[in-house]
């Protein structure tokens, strides 16, 4: 029975998706459009799920423009208007959400019920049973099951000339290890404190969005202002200091300014949200505003919840197995910053023993659902110059070797897992003070 507290249900949800495109994402994952049980209901969001998957801005006058032709179907002009104006709040929507849900089930079993009888043999009743639980079943998948469209969209991209190869980082020779930065994957990147794993990341992320790739950056240690004076430091060879002292020449200045241009025309995103809750819904409204290629999580510690009571260890992995999913569902790429272990620094009495996987902080969970896992090493003494220059008087530098031990300028990649290629250790140059790193 249609009640008229249901129809207001289905409207308030229905508004508030208007309202606030932000929450089509969570609407998208939780309910399909044979849930409404109005029709009009049921076309208006269908309507809404494909203009947002058609990246156009949703409103009320786009939405009667775009939907012209049909708009009497869906109740006409003033009815659409009327559903627009039934919006509730963001914390009442996905309680609203479940309340169609439980609706929709309670309305399949009730109709199995009513078309059960006694002149049914056992056959029928199974029959009718066994498609009732399915139906059931479907409301909790985020899409339906179809066996058919994973051996077509198999195919498709095997004949496909011009297919996905996954993302260029600029450095030549990880790429060549990794098969580029691939979408569904979950990369991470590790290196003990100091070595240059957000330098690294921030250098990757800045030459893929100059690329024209669609890029989120998540850093929880620096505001935008540093992210961006460490990609404009890198790509015009300036020192780093002089960003952070304000001496940067009105020449140079002008240089950056163009380069943020740049930046802004391919639309990279720097967050600073902390709540990796809340940094997903970001990643998930951006990728229903613009298509997304890449997104860069900087380091994983820092979007732990401090309120939790569980081991860190649960707390990071948790962390790991969502932003693995979210590789797979939204079919991006996702690279993971992390720590290394404190106590790898005194690691069989040697301060700068090259790292393993095992070194990652917390490691566990991390290695386990990284499909790829780059270590990063140099030699930091070499950041004193008096170490540096004892070091050479002695005949123990040499700038031409690609072993960070030996060469200041260099910083090794080590390639320690990777389910779809080879490993090993790549030689790329270092540039801490302006923030570089570059092929060699």
């Amino acid at each position: 029975m249609l009640t008229s507290q249901h129809i207001e249900l289905e409207q308030s949800i229905l508004g508030t998706m208007f309202v606030n495109p932000g929450l089509i994402p969570k609407a998208n994952e939780n309910i399909k459009k044979y849930m409404f049980q109005v029709e009009n209901h049921s076309m208006i969001y269908e309507g809404i799920i494909k203009m947002a998957d058609d990246k156009k801005e949703i409103d009320l006058i786009n939405f009667l423009e775009n939907y012209k032709e049909i708009i009497k179907l869906m109740g006409g002009v003033s009815y659409v208007s009327e559903v627009y104006s039934c919006s509730s709040t963001d914390v009442a929507f996905e309680t609203k959400l479940e309340l169609l849900i439980k609706a929709y089930k309670k309305r399949i079993v009730l109709n199995l019920c009513s078309h059960v009888s006694d002149e049914m043999t056992i056959e029928d009743m199974e029959n009718k049973l066994s498609n009732t639980l399915i139906n059931l079943y479907n409301c909790t998948l985020k899409k339906d099951l179809n066996i058919e469209d994973i051996y077509d969209n198999y195919l498709k991209n095997l004949y496909e000339i011009n297919k996905d190869m996954g993302v260029k980082s600029g450095l030549t020779k990880i790429d060549d290890v990794l098969g580029n930065f691939r979408r569904g994957r979950l990369i991470t990147v590790f290196a003990r404190s100091g070595v240059g794993k957000s330098i690294f990341s921030i250098q990757v992320a800045k030459n893929m969005a100059l690329s024209g790739h669609n890029v989120i950056y998540g850093s929880a240690e620096m505001s935008e202002d540093e992210v961006l004076n460490r990609m404009a430091a890198s790509q015009f060879n300036i020192d780093n200091n002089r960003f952070e002292k304000d001496l940067l020449t009105d020449e140079e200045k002008d240089k950056v300014s163009e380069f943020c241009s740049k930046l802004l025309s391919s639309m990279l995103y720097i967050s600073t949200e902390t709540s990796i809750d809340k940094f997903i819904n970001e990643i998930k409204v951006y990728k229903l505003k613009n298509n997304l290629d890449i997104i860069f999580l900087d380091y994983i510690n820092k979007y732990v919840d401090p309120s939790s009571s569980a081991k860190l260890t649960e707390k990071l992995g948790e962390i790991t197995s969502r932003l693995k999913t979210l590789a797979i569902e939204e079919n991006i790429c996702v690279v993971l910053v992390a720590q290394a272990n404190r106590n790898v620094d005194r690691n069989n009495g040697e301060v700068y023993e090259i790292l393993t996987e095992a070194d990652i902080q917390d490691s566990a969970r991390i290695e386990q659902d990284s499909d790829q896992i780059i270590g990063l090493y140099r030699d930091k003494r070499f950041d004193d110059r008096a170490y540096k220059d004892n070091k050479f008087r002695e005949g123990k530098v040499d700038y031409d070797s690609k072993d960070a031990k030996e060469n200041p300028n260099c910083i090794n990649a080590i390639i320690l897992k990777n389910r779809h290629g080879g490993r090993g250790i790549k030689a790329l140059r270092w540039d801490g003070n302006i923030c570089k790193i570059s092929n060699m």
